[in-house]
Order: C-alpha cells, then structure tokens, then sequence
C-alpha cells in the first residue's frame, strides 16, 4: 500500500545528507524560546498552500548561466544568472502561462522544460534563450496550445465550475495523458528522448526539434505506468513498468533488433530494496540498481549488465542502513550513494567530493537535510536544496570558482520562512526489547511537559519510512501547536531485511505495538499530557489509527484515517479483483491470507472490533482511490454509526490515494484542524468544519454521526 513515488532522473539524480543528525542534536529552522514570543503569529493554513517559490535550478553545459524556474500565481518565470563574474547579475529570462517544474540544458543555448499545461497534462516543451515562446514536443491533440487565449467568464463560479469540468474530463481516463523527458540526448543536437502516454498506453518516442516529428521506440504494456533508462548515448537499456493497480513492479529489457522483449524481474513496489532500477550507468548495457544480494542484511549499490544478467561488486555500500538513492554527473558517472532514512549519509566515491559537501554543510542552516540537483561538467557550480522536517526548503548554487554559496529562494510555497518549530529524533524501546526511533516536531514555544500529542504513523507501511524531509501535514499540525510524534515502526523501510521482515502478518501487532509503546514512552518521561493525545494517518498510517482507536480504546482522545484500511477482508478481496497476482500474493504475505488467517486478521481489522472504540473518528477519502478500497471508510463510518459512536465521513469524489490539487490538501487539512482542535485543544472550534463550507463547490459527499463538533466520550 505504498504511496504512488513517481521519480525522474536528471543529469544528478537528487541525493541527500542530514547535518548534525544523530540522537541528540536539534534540527531547527530556528531556535525556539521558552515560550510563544508575543510577536510570533502562528501560520495560517492560506501560509501552507499558496506563496511564489522555487521549483529549480540548474547550472549550463558551460558552467556559465545558471537558470531558474519560479512559481508566480498561476504561471511560471525563468531567469537565467551569468555566474562568469563574482557578482552574479540577471542574464534574460521568459514567462510562461504553464506550469514548470524542472528545468534541463539541452546545449548551450537551449533549455527543455518539463512541467503541466494549462489542461493540466504533463507536458515537455523546448525554449530556445531570446524566444518569445517555447515550443511543446508532443501535442495531445489538435487543439493542444498553450498559448491560445485564456477563455474569459462573467463570475468566479463560472470559472471555477469549468476548471472543475475540465479536471473531470482529464479523471475520466485511467491514466491521464502526459508526457515526460527520458534523456536530452547531449551527442544529438537535434533529437531528444520523450516518454509519452495517450489512451492509456505508455511509449518512448525521438523526437526531431526541427520537425517536431516522433518515432516510437519501445511501449509498454498496456494500463502501466512505465518509465524507460537509457544509455549515454540514447540507446534503450531497460524500462521499468509499474501496473496501474497494485504494487507490481516489472523490469524489462526492450527489444534488440530480432529478440523481443525480456523480463529480467517482477516484484512489489513496497520491497523495492531488494532488487531495483534506480539510475543509467558510464559503461554500455549497464544500468545502476540498488539491491540485497542473496542473504544480504543491507541493500547496497550495484551496476547491473542487462546483457548478461550479472552484477558488479558492491560500488557502495553502508554498515547501518540500506542505501537509497544516488548522484551522477553529466555523463552518467556515479559520484555519490545516500543512504536511507535517518541516516540519510552522503557517501561519496572521490575524497575530494566528500571535503567539498562538507564544506557546504557549514554554510547553509544548521541542521538541515542537503540534496545535490546537479552538477556542471567542470565541477565548478553545483546547484543544492536544502530542506528539514521544520523547514520547508531552498535553492542554493555553490561556485568552488570564487569560494561562494548563493541562496536563490525557497523551494515550496508555504511559510514565508516563518518557522513552525524543532525537530529531534527519539530513541526508544519497544516492550520486547527492540530499539526504535520517532522524529518528534515541536511547535515554537513547547512545553518541556505535558504537550498535546498527535502521533503519526507514516503509510506503506513496507518500504516506507518517516525521514528528515520536510512533510506539509506534520509541519501543518505542528504549527497549530501540538508535538507531532512520527515512528519508524518494524516493517519500515531503509533499515535492513530483518526490521523490514519483523513487520510482515504484524498489521495490529507488533507495528501497532511499536506505535503505542511510543506514547508509553512519552506519557512515562512526563513529555506528553495522557489527556490530549490524538493519532492521525493516511494509507497504512490511516489503518494504524483505526487501530489504535479499537485495539487500544482507552489511550487516545480521538482517531482520523485519511484513506485507510478498516477491514483486512475486504481489502484483500478488493485487491484479488483489481490488482495482479503479485500484488495480491504480496498482501497475503504482509497483512495476511482469509483462506488461513481469517479469524487472526478479524481480531486486528477496526471494523470487527468497532464495538470497542470510545472516541470520535474522522475518515477521509478519495472515491477514486485506486490502492485502498474506498468502501473501507464508508463501511468503517456505517458500522460506528450504527453502534452509536461518533463519527464523521467526508468523501472526496475526485480524489485519488492522496490528494493531488490544492483545494483537496486545503480540505483535508481544515478539518483534520477543526476535528482534533476540537477534541484535543485549549480553544474549541464553532465555525463548523471546512468541508462543510466548501461542500458546494466540491461536490463532497459528508456524513456525521455527532454534528459539527466531536464530543468526547468517556473513558
């Protein structure tokens, strides 16, 4: 049940390094006084969705125009700098009435811009530096023009009842239409490498930019997400498909002249580490993958011939955690493996690299994690974000050449750099011994004592793990003054086959365990009130808050399930109609098979233990959810109603597993707001929930059992 990853590769793959992590020091935007200053304003819930910001930036082919894509209302500027001179002045830049979120160096004079059009699609587009406009690569249609007028309404609602129209249009489709780079294709001044999906099948395509014309190259199969690795030269190597239902994951070798299409490996996002694709390689029929060998604790990184089926010895490799992700330079040298989670280390190849990110980590905010963009092929600018779980982000370029780190802005449009609090990493032990870990955010101003607490179990939950990156709902939650508790329970990702293996059958038992002795350990050491405590997830973390509200009825004050299994039978049921046998079979493995486990699986599913659950719920979903059965929430809400208990069931009819457009996340997060404020804060909420307000406009479908407010029920 892992949330959708959808990565993409560009000249340096992103990679990370936490400064100053470890169990004792503090990661902080800011210091945070005893007590809330009288001049600090806690940040609205506008402050997390709207703001201009950075979305990227990377650095010519000759180290010399550094350029940037920045979000301004609806549409997206790029600037470009010239680095050449000490003091960095603006070069030239172009507005765009589309959206752009990475930015790429076809040459010296040409950027490739990849983002979403004003239908909402992603698209691919090429911006010759002086023109007055960019040019779209694959048109979805014949009326595909980004720069046709935009249409004009007499009234907010008509404008509003169209877009809503036209996302509808763009959701009526399994998958809708997009189009994304695959290479720039650097030895081909006049070719690059798209992938493309129209009608529900996925293709890699060459297109010519003088002609615009495209040759297909390879397609996958049908209703698969897929995306293709390719060598420096452009020549197909492997493509990497992901089944649009379920965790299925395929690696395929294309096809080489007579010999078709081979398949070198089949198995479930969620055990990724074991065996997967994660970048291009300098050696010809090579591909970098991350991989635990045989018997292998720890997953480590690897280049793997597609030719001949074998791996190379371990290129990097850690002592502690699997590793993750990796960093290339212009020609597809690995420089660096980061490992995962916690641990989230910069492992570099060459001394020399290691000296120079030390180097940056003295000169960007103590504490934060540090993520490589790209590097220029002199090695003179590298372009770096920087962000932490208090701090939402931004872009930096480091120049070895006149020894200086530039901040270009920051990289999401929340906050204004107005902090939110402290984060710090909690060690501590589950009932049987195990040793666990939580990273805890605190509001600015937080008591040493007796906080409210909102535990939050992250999703997956297998192959899924809480890190040192920014997360917008616990940074949210944290602002409105609770301390957000987020557990790396057993079954988590990036630390080893035994911790991922301690979590499979263990869906209400060992995993729950290691949530709830986590409040165990913060009501003992006096940190938390056992009052105020509330648990709040979504996918896997939404089943772990159902959970802990039946199996452990007298520990929190209230639960919210944001697309969350109630009912492991219906679940599994839902699965074996929709999903494929590998998805299916890993379910059975992990949560549990009815043929066999039926009365175990009832014993831990909320909905057949709902009798025991004595405070209020929240459930939130997305009636086009396509991992979780959504009838899982309306069940859950049916069956605590007609027990008596107090719920509230709001359905998102254009949601899918997690919301995808602002004004979901806005929803979403008002009333998680409004509910747990109203069950566990110092000042209680009349204004009625936010869904309520928007119900027109949205179309929401609510139901609630005991009016606007939650009322607690006694222990």
């Amino acid at each position: 049940m892992a949330d959708r990853l959808v990565s993409r590769l560009v000249i340096a793959a992103c990679a990370a390094v936490v400064l100053g992590s470890g169990s004792g020091p503090a990661v902080q935007a800011q210091a945070a006084p005893d007590i809330v200053p009288t001049s600090y304003e806690r940040p609205r819930l506008v402050d997390f969705l709207r703001g201009a910001f950075f979305r990227d930036a990377v650095v010519s082919p000759n180290g010399r125009v550094l350029a940037t894509v920045k979000y301004v209302g609806t549409e997206s500027a790029i600037e470009l700098f010239d680095m050449q001179e000490a003091r960095t002045k603006r070069a030239g830049g172009l507005d765009l009435p589309f959206h752009v979120d990475s930015l790429d160096w076809k040459d010296q004079n040409r950027l490739v811009l990849s983002g979403s059009d004003r239908e909402g699609r992603h698209g691919v587009w090429i911006w010759t530096i002086g023109d007055a406009r960019a040019k779209k690569l694959f048109r979805f249609d014949a009326q595909d023009d980004d720069y046709a007028p935009a249409p004009v309404f007499d009234t907010e609602d008509d404008a509003k009842t169209f877009k809503l129209q036209r996302e509808d249009t763009l959701r009526a489709k399994p998958r809708p239409d997009r189009a994304w780079l695959v290479s720039t294709l650097h030895d081909e001044p006049d070719r690059i490498m798209l992938g493309a999906r129209r009608d529900n099948l996925d293709s890699l395509l060459v297109v010519d930019l003088k002609t615009l014309e495209s040759k297909a190259l390879d397609q996958a199969t049908s209703d698969h997400w897929a995306d293709w690795f390719v060598s420096f030269k452009g020549e197909p190597l492997l493509r990497r498909e992901r089944a649009r239902r379920g965790s299925l994951v395929r690696l395929v070798r294309p096809p080489q002249g007579a010999t078709p299409a081979t398949t070198l490996a089949e198995f479930p996002f969620e055990e990724h580490y074991g065996f997967d694709v994660i970048g291009p390689s300098a050696k010809p029929d090579h591909v970098t993958v991350r991989a635990r060998r045989g018997t292998d604790e720890l997953a480590a990184i690897y280049e793997f011939d597609v030719v001949a089926k074998t791996f190379s010895e371990p290129l990097i490799a850690s002592t502690k955690y699997d590793m993750d992700g990796v960093i290339f330079d212009t020609d597809n040298s690995l420089v660096a493996g980061i490992e995962a989670g916690r641990g989230s280390q910069f492992v570099a190849l060459d001394p020399k690299d290691r000296a120079r990110f030390e180097e940056i980590q003295k000169r960007v905010p103590t504490g934060t994690v540090l993520k490589i963009k790209s590097i220029s092929p002199d090695d003179g600018l590298w372009t770096v974000e920087t962000e932490s779980p208090a701090d939402p982000g931004s872009l930096w370029v480091h120049d070895a050449r006149f020894n200086r780190m530039l901040k270009i802005g920051p990289t999401n449009r929340v906050l204004n750099e107005t902090s939110i609090g402290t984060a710090t990493w909690l060690d501590y032990q589950a009932r049987d011994g195990q040793a666990l870990e939580a990273l805890l955010l605190a509001p600015v101003g937080a008591q040493e004592t007796m906080m409210p607490l909102i535990v939050m179990p992250h999703g997956g939950p297998h192959g899924i793990a809480t890190n040192n990156d920014w997360d917008h709902l616990a940074a949210f939650l944290t602002s409105r003054g609770y301390l957000v508790a987020q557990p790396n329970f057993r079954g988590s990702g990036g630390k080893g086959r035994s911790f991922a293996l301690a979590g499979y059958r263990q869906w209400g038992g060992r995993m729950q365990h290691d949530v709830t002795d986590l409040v165990g350990h913060l009501v003992k050491t006096g940190r938390v009130d056992p009052e105020r405590v509330a648990i709040v997830g979504g996918s896997y973390g939404g089943y772990a808050a159902l959970a802990g509200a039946a199996l452990t009825p007298d520990l929190y004050q209230c639960a919210v399930s944001l697309n969350g299994v109630a009912d492991f039978n219906t679940q599994i049921d839902w699965v074996a109609r929709f999903s494929n046998p590998i998805s299916l079979a890993f379910w059975k493995r992990t949560m549990g098979d009815p043929a066999v486990d039926r009365a175990a699986m009832d014993r831990v599913s909320p909905l057949k233990q709902v009798n025991a659950i004595k405070v209020p719920v929240l459930l939130l979903t997305g009636d086009l959810d396509d991992i979780v059965d959504p009838k899982n929430s309306q069940l859950m809400y049916d069956a605590l109603s007609a027990n008596g208990k107090t719920a509230r069931l709001v359905r998102f009819p254009r949601m899918r597993h997690s919301p995808e457009r602002s004004v979901e996340s806005a929803n979403i997060f008002g009333e998680i707001d409004y509910f747990v404020q109203n069950c566990i804060g110092t000042e209680k909420l009349t204004s009625g929930p936010p869904a309520n307000r928007a119900n027109k406009r949205e179309a929401l479908v609510i139901s609630d059992t005991g009016g606007a407010m939650p009322a607690k029920q006694p222990k």
